[in-house]
Formats: C-alpha cells, sequence, structure tokens
C-alpha cells in the first residue's frame, strides 16, 4: 500500500491510497503501463513488462523515480547501467535518455514523474484531481 502526503505551504493534498505491484498482467503485450495516480504533485505509472521485454531508450521533460516493485529489471540511464531490484529507487534527471529491461521474471516497474520546474504546484493544491475526491 502507498500512501503519498505532500504539503504545498499551508495547502496540502488529501491522502490517495493506492494499489501497486500486486496484480499480475492478463495482457499479451510485453509491456502494459497503468496510471496508478495522476496529481498536481505526482503522476505514478506502473509499467508490467514480460521476461525480457526492453522499454526503448526514451526522455521525459520531468525528473522521475523508477524502482522495481516485483521482479527485476537493468535501467540504462546514459552510459550507466542499474540493476533495478525491489526496494531500490533511481532518481533520473529531467531529459537523460533511459532504458528499462526485465529480467527473467515478470518485472513491475512503479515510476514517479515529478512536477516540471515552475509548474503550478500550488495553485492546484486546493482542487482535487480527476477521480480523487477532497
Amino acid at each position: 500500500m502507498l500512501t503519498p502526503f505532500i504539503a504545498a505551504g499551508a495547502l496540502a493534498c488529501p491522502t490517495h491510497h493506492v494499489e501497486v505491484g500486486t496484480a499480475t498482467s492478463k495482457s499479451d503485450k510485453p509491456i502494459a503501463a497503468r496510471e496508478v495516480l495522476d496529481t498536481p504533485f505526482v503522476k505514478l505509472v506502473e509499467i508490467t513488462m514480460k521476461p525480457g521485454a526492453v522499454l526503448a531508450d526514451h526522455a521525459v521533460p520531468q525528473a522521475i523515480t523508477v524502482q522495481a516493485t516485483r521482479g527485476s529489471a537493468t535501467l540504462k540511464v546514459g552510459d550507466v547501467t542499474e540493476a533495478l531490484t525491489p526496494g531500490a529507487v533511481v532518481l533520473v534527471a529531467p531529459g537523460m535518455k533511459h532504458a528499462v529491461t526485465a529480467g527473467d521474471a515478470e518485472t513491475v516497474v512503479l515510476l514517479h514523474l515529478l512536477p516540471l520546474p515552475g509548474a503550478p504546484v500550488a495553485a492546484e493544491a486546493g482542487k482535487a484531481a480527476p477521480g480523487h475526491a477532497h
């Protein structure tokens, strides 16, 4: 159970309870993504990868954290390769190219996409995210 709570000044986002890493993918695709949470503060995306699946080299504009919640994978960031195992978290800087290769078993990777610098987070703190009541 993941319970993020983030405050911005005197404004606070309510606690959100979300389940991650518990379901097995029923998709035939080698990689399946599921948006778990989308708020002005953070976006969580769970990616389920079949054994040996490769999420090709790509970049996103914001900083992200990447962690395996089940199974293991290899994360390549630039020229550096890191092992992703449950409990390890890797911070990827904004705009850095990265790729993920699943290990020998089904792997679930959780991404935390952090707000872009200068994004109007505080102004949005008092508003409910779509699908989430305050």
